[in-house]
């Protein structure tokens, strides 16, 4: 899953190959892209407008953030990233990946851990949380308690059934 948010508005997309996932997004009131059925450079460009790049054409988003760890999302955000974009990997992924240094000095472009979140994106999570615009805990398809924690893994591993899932202790 990539969201992408473009910090003059409130303008989100969420894009993933489940769209089972996808359907709650859109309930939530979200654009939504399914990137294994469409063009993502077309919708993107499409949804927030474009943006200049020293390589061309550009998806007017300043941030990517990568939910779910797979190479081609770190490729779109160098393709299609505008100057001073970020990409924030919260996924976990322990594969070694190759950047493109050059294009990503010309464009100012940055790569940033979800261990690295600047102040400013810590507060804009907070305030669309808080903004009552979205209700954020319909993300949660399942529960679990902690002594079920081998079943909360592999439900949540189930794109096409699982969005979110949620281990207590």
């Amino acid at each position: 899953m990539i969201a992408l948010k473009f910090f003059g508005c409130d303008k989100v997309m969420i894009c993933d190959f489940s769209d089972y996932r996808l359907g709650i997004a859109m309930e939530l009131g979200f654009e939504v892209c399914n990137t294994g059925k469409s063009d993502f450079k077309t919708a993107a460009l499409k949804y927030f407008g474009e943006a200049y790049s020293p390589f061309g054409t550009a998806v007017k988003a300043d941030i990517y953030l990568d939910a779910a760890g797979a190479e081609s999302i770190l490729d779109m955000f160098i393709e299609l990233g505008t100057i001073g974009s970020r990409f924030v990997s919260v996924a976990v992924n322990k594969a070694i990946r190759s950047v493109d240094l050059l294009h990503m000095t010309y464009a100012q472009q940055s790569i940033i851990g979800s261990g690295g979140y600047f102040p400013e994106d810590v507060r804009d999570v907070f305030s669309i949380m808080s903004s009552g615009r979205w209700d954020i805990e319909r993300i949660i398809t399942y529960e679990f308690p902690i002594d079920d924690i081998s079943r909360a893994i592999e439900t949540a591993a189930d794109a096409d059934n699982a969005f979110s899932v949620v281990i207590k202790f």
